[in-house]
């Protein structure tokens, strides 16, 4: 083909695909089926499968079942393919630790500063200097002068300015050097010369390029030697209004000289004219341009092709995205776009459609760190660095690309069996040998009823160690070769199975490719590093590429603003438009600031701006229906909306006094009717009332504790739900001492100090005087160091817990010296159970200490956390201790004499809550009535009192007269 045009300029609403497919055509058509001379460039893959559909459906019309040919791809990955040099390139990865090895090598130049990311901002100017062609002077003198005149500064000596001149110009030229001693180029100097190569030996194709809105220098030379041979052309977008300056971002500037252009005939379009002046800064004040674009168009011609939707946060906003979508397939729209900078909501989006049974093509993907298969891997990675602790221990266990040739249902009790009965039970929280050891402690204890099964945690936890034994070594906080890291890694996913899962998972796939090249390039650079520094090349590996699911098929799009590029939809979503997404921080490089890089001829972050910002200007005319989303506040806190959308939203209510709010998706978003419900019955349940459980006589407790009173008594629904259904949440590992372990810590040291407990020093069997009172001091410290002695192993923080036992120690033996004068220790931690005390129904529980003195006999009751309110108890609301004198009494054990609580606190013992005599007995008699009309109703099937609306419980939240019914069963005296 030789056009007389190289170079065509289409306005924004035009379809570029279905003109370059027409030409295409129209061209070749003496060729056609045959199009294998034809070379199609475009930026991005999507819009690859957008033009040969188009090309085939034209095909057709003009009598052609199918084509062969052309060639579609992108410029760089085309060009490079076809180098006929085949230089030594140096991988991405390499010369990445090529440049961190330098900077470790001249620390000065970096200061305190990451030298990752240092490493790749320079990386990413070291390819923009090649590939738009430009030498740094020889001498650091020179660049630091060119510098200096660039950035307006006198003094080339400036500190800042030295810095920033001797980092770049010292390590280019290192760079440089380095290259040459190793016959190597990197990926962008090949690229050059990809470039050079292609004009002399592929000069018999025809070439279309459309997409691009920027080249760099390279590009641009061999795109202007490409168009003035005749066989090449260029499609360019630019807005319907071509007035020129009056329109800032109306064309990218691609410092091509373009000697053969057209341009399509632009329609008077009303909607375009909107738009065009809603960003036209450099003509008359807005407020004027909208009172004079009121008067050419009285009715706004955006109405039913633009509008905006403004949510209360995130999951609103994906809401009604979501419903929108569906809208639109329901109203017929065929080809859907959803275009958003934010992944994360991108995600949420795809979710909610998923869920509606809608499925998309997502273009973007996400980062390959973020999958199911990088997570396992960071997994295992995690239970090495951090002894297999047992968050990371179980996710590992627990994924599907683990162990995956075992019999996976035995597996899966496996690891279940571990995590009830070694990790919780045992709360071990971390450590091999840990796991291990309480496995075969409790093998000793239960070796007939869990034998099998804790032998198979057993020999899963040897396999863990075995496999993990090679990694003692490297992580030793010494520098180790990286290709002995990865080589021990790949051993590791080998032998726990990963590796082979992977290679049946399509982002597996990919982790094992990026292992396999950081592998090959470690062996050759035999770069060493610490562990740390290693993960964190790893990391950023994985973080750096992009995992794309196998493109699916649907209706719908998902893709990113650069993506959209030449896109055309009959509906399209722009979400996330805040001004964090649109336009965004970007990417701005730390070296030079605007000025200076157009000094130098490098892309600046004004250009960057103008780019994305024609790709948003697009959009708005790529379909006849667009939706613009974002948040106006998230969590209370307001967000900013892209300035662009508000020069729309405020032109729009200047020219017609409305703003471009869609209130018919608010309202639909609001009703029930419209929200995506999957029921797997045919019928709605029935409507509920007042809830009054009940149960049956075999769900009532056979045995009652004072807990169980006191919780029927705080909330009967709490009791219910734990004493009937015996819901309990999961128990949380505790790899921290907390107050109830350190309770029960006390507790175990006073019952050796005044008892006996086997493998505890104790009891000290003297009374307490001025003249013992040291070796009971010390008696009780020692027994206190043996008990926590566990703890103090597991978390050297435990040991602020015993210190503060400790400081409460002295304060005790004197309580205790004093409290000796009248009362005697009797028994200590005494279990007490009396049958049958309402039909069927024990009570039971156990005293931390019974005495014996002048007044009969006493029950003191530990306390090291809060101590009920002496009104509560006084009242029958706390039922802790009128319960054991009652249970006391019910043993036929003797009366009792006096209750208390005696309160442990740092460095001060004391007696609380004392009841005696007339008081006590009042209390113990009407706690034990109104429980035993409680248990009677109870076993008598009768219903929990009913749930009313008198006032709010202060223990569940709920709004009730459950309580005060609970007392009119048999209140208590007092």
């Amino acid at each position: 083909m030789n056009s007389q045009s190289s170079v065509t300029t289409l306005p924004y609403h035009v379809s570029v695909l279905q003109r370059l497919a027409e030409d295409i055509l129209n061209g070749h058509e003496s060729q056609l089926p045959r199009l294998t001379n034809v070379v199609v460039l475009l930026p991005e893959p999507q819009a690859a499968v957008e033009l040969r559909r188009e090309l085939l459906q034209q095909a057709q019309t003009r009598g052609h079942a199918a084509l062969l040919g052309p060639t579609i791809g992108e410029l760089r990955s085309w060009v490079s393919h076809h180098n006929q040099s085949q230089p030594s390139v140096l991988a991405d990865s390499a010369r990445e630790l090529i440049l961190v090895e330098a900077l470790r090598e001249h620390p000065a130049l970096y200061g305190q500063g990451n030298v990752w990311s240092l490493a790749d901002s320079l990386l990413n100017l070291f390819d923009e200097l090649t590939l738009n062609q430009i030498a740094l002077p020889v001498s650091l003198e020179d660049f630091r002068a060119q510098l200096a005149q660039s950035y307006g500064i006198n003094d080339a000596d400036k500190p800042a300015l030295h810095r920033e001149a001797q980092l770049v110009h010292t390590l280019w030229q290192a760079w440089h050097v380095q290259l040459e001693a190793r016959n190597q180029i990197d990926r962008s100097a090949a690229y050059l010369m990809a470039l050079a190569d292609n004009l002399q030996h592929l000069q018999n194709v025809s070439i279309y390029l459309a997409g691009y809105n920027r080249f760099s220098r390279a590009e641009c030379t061999w795109l202007e030697t490409r168009l003035s041979s005749g066989n090449t052309h260029l499609y360019r977008q630019t807005a319907s209004d071509l007035s020129g300056d009056s329109y800032p971002f109306n064309v990218l500037q691609t410092s091509v000289h373009f000697e053969q252009m057209t341009t399509s005939a632009v329609e008077d379009d009303a909607y375009s004219r909107f738009l065009a002046q809603s960003f036209d800064i450099h003509s008359q004040a807005m407020a004027e341009r909208a009172r004079t674009f009121n008067k050419q168009y009285p009715d706004s011609p955006v109405a039913d092709r633009l509008s905006l939707f403004s949510a209360d946060g995130s999951e609103e906003e994906a809401q009604a995205i979501a419903l929108q979508v569906r809208l639109w397939l329901l109203g017929g729209r065929e080809r859907i776009g959803i275009v958003t900078e934010n992944r994360r909501q991108a995600r949420r989006i795809r979710a909610l459609l998923e869920r509606a049974e809608i499925h998309l093509m997502d273009a973007a993907g996400w980062a390959l760190s973020t999958t199911s298969a990088a997570a396992t891997l960071e997994r295992w990675l995690e239970c090495l660095e951090e002894d297999f602790t047992h968050q990371a221990l179980l996710d590992l266990l627990k994924s599907p690309f683990v162990f995956g040739g075992e019999d996976r249902q035995d597996y899966l009790n496996t690891v279940y069996r571990f995590e009830q009965d070694i990790v919780r039970h045992e709360n071990v929280g971390r450590n091999l040998g840990r796991y291990r050891e309480k496995t075969q402690g409790r093998q000793r204890r239960l070796l007939t009823e869990m034998g099998p099964q804790l032998e198979a945690i057993e020999t899963l936890l040897e396999r863990l160690q075995q496999i993990a034994q090679p990694f003692a070594d490297l992580l030793d906080g010494e520098s180790h070769a990286f290709s002995d890291y990865l080589q021990c890694l790949d051993d590791s996913l080998e032998q726990l199975g990963i590796k082979s899962a992977f290679i049946a998972d399509a982002a597996g796939q990919r982790v094992l490719q990026e292992l396999e090249g950081l592998l090959r390039t470690a062996e050759q650079e035999n770069t060493r590093l610490p562990w740390n520094e290693f993960r964190v090349w790893l990391g950023r590996t994985l973080e750096r590429f992009n995992f794309k699911p196998p493109t699916g098929t649907g209706q719908v799009q998902l893709m990113a603003l650069g993506q959209s590029t030449l896109q055309h939809f009959d509906a399209l979503v722009i979400a996330s438009a805040e001004r964090e997404s649109l336009p965004g921080n970007g990417s701005a490089s730390p070296f030079f600031n605007d000025t200076v890089r157009a000094e130098l001829d490098l892309p600046t972050d004004a250009e960057r701006l103008v780019e994305r910002f024609d790709h948003f200007r697009r959009l708005l005319e790529a379909a006849p229906h667009v939706l613009i989303s974002l948040r106006h506040s998230q969590d209370d806190e307001v967000i900013i909306p892209s300035p662009w959308v508000e020069a729309l939203h405020a032109f729009h209510q200047l020219a017609y006094g409305n703003k471009l709010e869609d209130h018919q998706l608010h309202a639909l978003l609001a009703s029930q009717q419209t929200e995506v419900f999957r029921s797997d019955t045919r019928t709605l349940p029935e409507p509920h009332h007042q809830p009054a459980p009940s149960a049956p006589a075999v769900m009532i407790p056979e045995q009652f504790s004072a807990s169980a009173y006191q919780q029927l008594m705080n909330c009967p629904y709490q009791f219910f739900a734990a004493r009937y259904l015996l819901l309990e949440p999961t128990e949380a590992v505790r790899e921290a001492l907390q107050k109830s372990d350190y309770g029960n810590h006390v507790h175990r040291c006073l019952q050796a100090f005044h008892g006996d407990l086997p493998h505890l020093p104790g009891p000290f069997t003297e009374q307490i005087t001025i003249h013992n009172r040291d070796q009971a001091i010390q008696l009780l410290m020692q027994i206190s160091h043996r008990v926590f002695a566990a703890d103090l192993d597991d978390n050297y923080l435990h040991r602020g817990w015993l210190k503060r036992w400790e400081q409460a120690i002295p304060a005790y033996i004197d309580w205790q010296m004093a409290r000796e004068t009248q009362w005697r220790v009797s028994a200590v931690e005494q279990a007490i159970k009396q049958e049958h005390f309402v039909t069927d129904t024990a009570l039971y529980g156990k005293l931390d200490r019974i005495e014996t003195g002048p007044e009969g006999q006493a029950i003191i009751d530990y306390k090291t956390g809060a101590v009920p309110r002496k009104e509560d108890v006084e009242s029958g609301e706390a039922v802790q201790l009128p319960f054991y004198a009652l249970l006391h009494e019910q043993q036929a054990s003797g009366a009792i004499g006096e209750v208390l609580f005696l309160a442990l606190e740092k460095d001060k013992v004391s007696a609380k809550n004392h009841l005696s005599g007339e008081a006590l007995n009042d209390l113990k008699t009407g706690v034990g009535e109104r429980l035993a009309a409680l248990l009677q109703q109870l076993n008598n099937g009768e219903p929990l009192p009913a749930w009313g609306d008198e006032k709010t419980c202060n223990y569940c939240d709920m709004e009730g007269l459950c309580r005060k019914q609970l007392w009119e069963v048999a209140p208590a005296k007092g």
